[in-house]
């Protein structure tokens, strides 16, 4: 009785365990789901009911739970996981690196904290952008999208085979999150440009002037005033279009 209630025991937790190997990393890396937004007691049990809810074997299969074969299924599933979460979290890493940009040219980042969203040391507009984000990523449905991506995962790449998606889609996140960030920011980085010509010329007639503390103000000024313009309008429409499919990043022919 007692072997067979471990054996049972054993099977299940097996299951759950490579079931949510997959789940774990994305919710791991969704912004608005780390640590300083959901605690572990909350965040790992989800992860492994819908790493369950998603099975798509049947839970007659059987494992050997220490067996060579399982634990490189279970480093084959948190590696798909990684890429899964990298994906999804491309829109609120293209508007951080926004954010951070433009507080950077305006020479803002002097007021950087701890941005609670991604917990790390950040610029006051780009804390802003990743909350901003993070607003339109849940109002038009993002955690249903992540649950299709993450659906349709098991289907391109089976559980439990070794079929591994290659790297290569990694250099693809890095180009997506440098040439959307710097195209999101440029009118404002042309703006800035704008200004500290400007301001480098008056200078040139008015010595006595403080360029430094002056170009701080005007910089911010114009920048926000600008963004009341473009923020409406475009980065709703931005972010939307940065939730990719695996159909996007060609994870279908890797």
């Amino acid at each position: 009785m007692i072997i067979q209630f471990n054996q049972i025991l054993y099977h299940w937790l097996g299951i759950m365990a490579l079931s949510s190997a997959r789940i774990i990393p994305v919710f791991m890396l969704l912004p608005f789901l780390n640590n300083n937004i959901v605690s572990h007691a909350i965040r790992l049990p989800v992860a492994m009911l819908v790493g369950m809810a998603m099975w798509p074997e049947n839970s007659t299969v059987t494992f050997t739970l220490y067996s060579i074969d399982y634990f490189s299924l279970i480093v084959k599933e948190s590696t798909i996981g990684l890429l899964l979460g990298c994906l999804l979290s491309i829109p609120f890493w293209v508007l951080h690196a926004v954010g951070c940009i433009i507080d950077n040219q305006r020479g803002a980042t002097i007021s950087s904290s701890i941005d609670p969203i991604s917990g790390v040391d950040t610029s006051e507009l780009a804390n802003f952008f990743n909350l901003f984000c993070a607003v339109i990523f849940l109002e038009s449905g993002g955690l249903v999208a992540a649950l299709g991506v993450m659906r349709e995962s098991y289907i391109i790449f089976n559980p439990l085979t070794f079929d591994v998606p290659k790297f290569e889609p990694i250099l693809v996140f890095i180009n997506e999150i440098m040439s959307q960030s710097i195209r999101l920011a440029s009118p404002l980085i042309a703006l800035f440009l704008m200004t500290e010509a400007t301001l480098g010329l008056l200078s040139r007639f008015a010595p006595q002037m403080n360029v430094f503390s002056l170009a701080l103000t005007v910089k911010s000024f114009l920048g926000f005033l600008i963004l009341i313009i473009y923020l409406p309008s475009l980065l709703p429409e931005s972010v939307k279009t940065l939730s990719f499919t695996l159909e996007k990043l060609i994870l279908r022919e890797i």
